[in-house]
């Protein structure tokens, strides 16, 4: 075989092996950029959420999104289908930041016409400047550009771990019990309350608790560019907005590390932020006693149970801790501060 013949025939192999690679990844499709899964049940959890949220947000039916960190992942769809109406998907971020909720917010807008947006608010995702993401994104996976897709076809971890692990789970898929169980995590036990109790010290006196300027330039600039920013150029869509039913034990934890009225400050001004907007429901939930008073029901200090997160739809469609006129902010502000106070005080 001349040299000039080889050469032809190990491009011409090249190709072929290229072409059965891009092949495979587009059929079986682990993160369904280009369609639904077909022929298995995706492999959803926390560490691939960024790259499961792209193919979640192009290829998934729905008309509504819920959108926060980990305490929205135990939201189950079809609760919030039947509370609010609209088909629901989740395009959560665990420890996302507000940047990382605006990218995911993009990413339904871009393909679905939403008709709402359940946003959990957490305030640390406030925290940070406006533009910081949790991680880097993978982009290739969320643009339009196909000559990017290289990056997902000739992926290590895409042909070597995400399809080995989605052809492990053969078999039909429907999309209502995908969009119910993705990233759920549902503990199988509970702390109980002694034990979270015992996270926090409600007997040494207290640290000074200075408003930090820095935190609160960071909140303003991250409601202003990423959800004020939505909520202004998508009237036709509506906004709940709640800030999630910690429990008063998280907020004596933020007092005990000097941070609670810098918290309430941040607090104060995302809700003052929002009130006025006519396309946003915004919801209070962190004073609501049944639930964070009852450590029962969390698994730490913040995270609780998927009953709470299928309640909070309920409250939700019945306007429960609706928070509708700005003279309602000092009142759930001061009460919030009371009760946390109160723990210390009673220990």
């Amino acid at each position: 075989m001349t040299s000039k013949r080889w050469c032809l025939l190990t491009a011409v192999l090249l190709l072929l092996a290229s072409a059965a690679v891009v092949l495979l990844v587009v059929v079986v499709d682990p993160y369904e950029i280009y369609h639904r899964a077909l022929f298995y049940s995706p492999p959803y959890n926390s560490g691939t959420q960024v790259y499961s949220n792209a193919g979640v947000a192009r290829s998934f039916t729905y008309d509504s999104i819920i959108i926060g960190s980990s305490v929205t992942e135990n939201c189950t769809p079809s609760v919030y289908d039947a509370a609010l109406g609209g088909r629901f998907v989740k395009l959560c971020m665990n420890g996302g930041l507000s940047r990382d909720h605006a990218r995911m917010m993009d990413a339904a807008f871009a393909t679905h016409e939403i008709l709402q947006v359940v946003y959990g608010l957490d305030l640390f995702a406030y925290s940070q400047y406006y533009n910081n993401l949790k991680a880097p994104m993978p982009e290739y996976l969320y643009d339009d550009n196909l000559l990017t897709d290289v990056h997902y076809w000739f992926n290590r971890s895409v042909l070597f771990s995400a399809i080995p692990e989605a052809l492990g789970r053969l078999g039909a898929t429907d999309e209502d019990e995908a969009r119910d169980r993705m990233f759920f995590w549902d503990p199988p036990e509970m702390p109980g309350e002694q034990a979270l109790l015992s996270l926090v010290d409600l007997v040494s006196p207290l640290p000074e608790q200075p408003v930090s300027q820095r935190l609160m330039e960071f909140a303003q600039g991250s409601v202003e560019e990423n959800l004020l920013s939505y909520v202004r150029a998508h009237r036709e869509t509506t906004f709940y907005v709640f800030f999630p039913p910690y429990s008063l034990l998280y907020w004596a934890n933020e007092a005990r590390n000097g941070e609670f009225e810098t918290r309430l400050a941040q607090k104060e001004l995302l809700m003052r932020a929002l009130i006025g907007e006519e396309n946003v429901r915004l919801f209070d939930f962190q004073t609501h006693d049944v639930w964070v008073r009852d450590y029962g029901l969390y698994y730490d200090l913040i995270h609780y149970t998927s009953p709470v997160n299928d309640a909070m739809a309920t409250a939700m469609a019945q306007s429960t801790c609706l928070i509708d006129d700005a003279s309602q902010i000092s009142t759930q502000i001061d009460a919030l501060r009371q009760a946390v106070y109160a723990l210390f005080d009673a220990s």
